[in-house]
């Protein structure tokens, strides 16, 4: 009688083609993955920023188009503009305000070098304590001109590679805004069928728990594009207009640095008593002093309290200084966009942790301690 030789595959071992065919589809997939990846890996900030662009404006393209009846498509046409207008002209200006920043501070620095410093103000020698040696310096500085121009030839060379890095990060910026911006448009001329087609996705991966996370990384990104960036654009476009309005002539970049620091969770107040004292320097009027912070305290302040319950939908939950830490890190690791996205991961992280440990319910009480020994 002959062995019977399917026990095998009668106890479920695979045979050697089965385990073939699967080797070579995971392999395959593999390899089609990664041909994905590093095809789509230059592009991977523009598509973040679309991401929370989208999400941030489906609830107003649901709204429009429900509303006014208008086709799907030319509501993301005019909410495309509208970002448009609100991201990336700004960044436009911005670049173009600071090449012509970057040339000034330039030939200034050229001109220190070569002839030192102009004479100091009238004022500085009356300044309690550290006048009179203050102005002392000052003239020692004027006597020194060939060693300063000797010493600050290097510093000269660092500061114009230092000026080149920032205004490419600001181009680079600004590529990635019209990009995502453009891909945000797309996103939302599809309609439903992105949120339905990202449902059944997360689903069919990770069941409902999957599906759970989804809504909870969307309540995320809305709190970031909403919190973040919403409230520290309204602040940074009043507190241009502020400047602009007493005089200065970088409102625009001190604009830009106030939103910078918003988003750092610092506040603007730093670029605010720079800008003060600057004016009180130049001998500016009383009168455009006290107007520009009467702004500050209350057009900017008082705007800003009063539309933030507005712009707010829930405040990201993660600490102010833990979120600090993240627009920090993503600033030094990706530049500009890394502000945002940073603080987009780390909030979406802190609310699935959050979610997760309210699933788990809430923590058992320690046990009180035994009153016998």
């Amino acid at each position: 009688m002959a062995p019977d030789t399917s026990f095998g595959k009668m106890a479920g071992r695979p045979d050697r083609r089965t385990l073939l065919e699967a080797a070579l589809t995971l392999l395959t997939a593999g390899v089609l993955i990664g041909l994905c990846f590093r095809a789509l890996a230059p592009f991977v900030a523009s598509m973040v920023w679309a991401a929370i662009l989208a999400i941030a404006a489906w609830p107003l393209a649901d709204h429009l188009e429900r509303r006014l009846g208008w086709r799907r498509q030319m509501v993301a046409t005019l909410i495309g503009a509208g970002y448009f207008v609100l991201l990336a002209l700004p960044l436009i200006y911005l670049s173009l305000t600071l090449r012509t920043v970057f040339r000034d501070i330039w030939a200034m620095a050229s001109d220190v070098a070569v002839h030192g410093l102009p004479p100091p103000p009238g004022f500085v020698p009356h300044i309690p304590v550290v006048g009179p040696r203050l102005a002392r310096l000052w003239q020692e500085d004027v006597r020194n001109l060939a060693a300063l121009g000797a010493e600050l030839q290097s510093v000269l060379l660092d500061a114009a590679r230092l000026a080149l890095l920032q205004l490419t990060d600001v181009l680079s910026a600004l590529g990635e805004v019209v990009f995502g911006i453009v891909l945000a448009s797309q996103i939302l001329a599809m309609g439903r069928s992105v949120p339905d087609m990202m449902r059944r996705f997360a689903t069919v991966v990770g069941g409902q728990a999957a599906g759970e996370a989804l809504a909870v990384t969307r309540e995320a990104i809305l709190a970031v594009a909403w919190w973040l960036i919403g409230c520290a654009l309204v602040e940074a476009v009043l507190s241009g207009i502020g400047f602009w309005l007493a005089g200065l002539e970088l409102a625009s970049v001190l604009g830009f640095l106030c939103f910078v620091l918003r988003v750092l969770q610092i506040g603007p107040w730093p670029v605010w008593l720079f800008s003060l004292a600057w004016m009180l320097w130049e001998g500016s009027g009383v009168g455009k002093i006290v107007f520009l912070a009467g702004w500050f305290i209350v057009a900017v302040t008082g705007t800003v309290e009063l539309i933030r319950p507005l712009l707010v939908v829930q405040r990201p939950a993660v600490p102010a200084p833990l979120l600090f830490l993240a627009v920090l890190g993503g600033l030094f690791a990706w530049g500009f966009s890394g502000m945002f996205l940073g603080a987009a991961a780390l909030s979406v992280v802190a609310s699935l942790t959050h979610g997760w440990l309210a699933m788990a319910g809430p923590a058992s009480p320690a046990e009180p301690p035994s009153a016998t020994p």
